[in-house]
């Protein structure tokens, strides 16, 4: 292709994939609405197809942005049963294979076999390189293995929803050489949308059966402790707040570091005026974000999520500063000021409003977490993936279940609330282990970007995660389809700062 023609293939290219991302987020819209005939929806599920042979990174963009609906699927009706299709799986699953006819295409366009021997070596340089995203693999295919007979369904259901498919997520964002910016516009826009969700059932006004039906037992609002808790598009406003905690501090940092860039802190092509005009905007979306991410935090009354968000503003401010300690100084004690309110408010909700960091369920994790012992010494290698249920559950005939949560809401619990006995329970060691390589990695290339590039957007990235990381202490880390995917968002965004 001449040049000048593939200089504005590039332009156009840019100027229309954020047109096409929204327009198959539409499609996918339109396949999951269950009152529109069959063909119609169908048609929406094409047409997202053949737009995703062009821009495959659009189609990862709508797993992002659906992944917090994994309990509202689309569902699809056949003359024997009812299929439920989560709409970030059937926008992975279409995009793996609109990736894979592009690479086929490519080498039959180009007349040339794929190198066999070459594809080899990449393989095993690639598997020394992701050891720990093969051992994960492999703690997965164990945890399907370990399932009793009753959860073995569940268990290859999770196995493809927390394991398989978050890894090829993550593949296929490596593969295409999907940008930062756009993995975190993403991961920003679904936090938007589900704390708007969120804030409007706070004020009374339920939008969630537009959007479809929610496959949860608990209603959309409930009353602890004397205040109001909204769920959003989840099954608990817990939910909500351990993804918005990972959100908004990625959200706040990405629109620090566009506004530097309109301030003249980057280089870039584009003239003067049209920076200026790219960077406010992008800076005005994502402080926008930040913010109703922030508000969805504050209205699911979660104090897990409220002190992670503490934790959260106290390493972002920590990352500011470095970031802003040759520039400035006003702006440096402003963003330093912002983030202080931030820490005290947090705090004060956490310490009144829900009764304190000693109140609620904390008496019934330390018995889940006892629990969840005792199994482990009978059962070494984990449970099994998604088991834990089938332990916990007096029903099954197996459980070491206190017999003070018979009766309460806990008695049908299905994690030990616990990201280090989670994680073991569901893959094992070997899970373990490989979680911990992972965060090792991203510790260590997430402090070098912050502490010697002095990356604001990285600084966002370790905030999120070491928030995650804090709740992690007593609620879930990453064995849901959106924190998972969330996860490897992270780890991809501190993957690019080394690029």
């Amino acid at each position: 292709m001449p040049g000048f023609l593939f200089d504005l293939y590039q332009r156009t290219a840019r100027a229309t994939f954020m047109q096409a991302s929204l327009f198959m987020a539409l499609c996918l819209a339109v396949f999951s609405t269950g009152g529109l005939p069959l063909a119609f929806r169908l048609t929406g599920l094409f047409l997202f197809a053949a737009l995703a042979l062009v821009q495959p990174a659009g189609g990862l963009v709508c797993v992002i942005l659906t992944a917090p609906l994994y309990l509202m699927p689309a569902t699809v009706n056949i003359p024997t049963r009812t299929l439920l299709l989560p709409l970030h799986e059937v926008a992975l699953l279409i995009t793996t294979a609109a990736v894979c006819w592009r690479w086929i295409g490519g080498h039959m366009r180009d007349r040339r076999m794929p190198d066999a021997g070459a594809a080899l070596r990449r393989v095993r340089a690639m598997s020394v390189s992701r050891a720990p995203e093969v051992l994960l693999a492999l703690a997965g295919i164990i945890g399907v293995m370990l399932a009793v007979p009753e959860g073995r369904g569940a268990a290859l259901r999770e196995f493809r929803w927390l394991i398989v498919e978050p890894l090829l997520f993550y593949g296929l964002v490596r593969a295409i050489s999907m940008s930062r910016e756009t993995l975190i516009g993403a991961l920003a826009l679904s936090g938007a949308f589900v704390a708007v969700i969120g804030a409007f059932q706070f004020v009374g006004l339920d939008l969630t059966p537009l959007i479809g039906e929610k496959r949860a037992f608990s209603e959309n609002i409930i009353v602890v402790d004397g205040v109001r808790r909204v769920t959003s598009v989840y099954g608990h406003p817990n939910n909500l707040g351990l993804y918005l905690e990972r959100v908004w501090p990625l959200a706040a940092a990405m629109a620090a570091w566009t506004w530097r860039v309109q301030h003249g802190d980057g280089a870039t092509g584009a003239s003067p005026a049209v920076l200026e005009r790219r960077s406010t905007g992008a800076a005005f979306f994502f402080a926008t974000c930040a913010l109703l991410s922030l508000t969805g935090v504050v209205v699911s009354f979660s104090r897990g999520a409220w002190l992670a968000s503490v934790v959260a503003a106290i390493v972002l401010g920590a990352g500011w500063l470095l970031h802003w300690s040759q520039h400035r100084q006003a702006m440096r004690w402003s963003a330093l000021a912002l983030i202080g309110a931030l820490v005290v408010g947090m705090t004060g909700l956490a310490l009144t409003l829900r009764g304190g960091p000693g109140g609620g369920s904390v008496d019934a994790r330390l018995l889940l977490w006892r629990e969840a012992l005792v199994y482990l010494r009978q059962n070494p290698l984990g449970l099994g993936i998604d088991q834990f249920y089938y332990y916990h559950n007096p029903a099954f005939g197996r459980s070491a279940i206190d017999p003070s949560l018979i009766g309460t809401s806990e008695e049908f619990a299905a994690h030990p609330h616990n990201l280090l006995l989670d994680t073991w329970v569901n893959v094992g060691p070997l899970g373990v282990l490989a979680f911990g390589l992972v965060l090792v990695r991203f510790y260590h290339n997430a402090l070098i970007a912050v502490m010697k590039r002095r990356e604001v957007v990285v600084a966002g990235a370790l905030a999120a995660m070491t928030a995650a990381l804090f709740h992690g202490l007593v609620d879930r880390f990453y064995f849901v389809p959106d924190l998972a995917i969330a996860f490897w968002v992270l780890t991809t965004v501190v993957e690019r700062s080394e690029n």
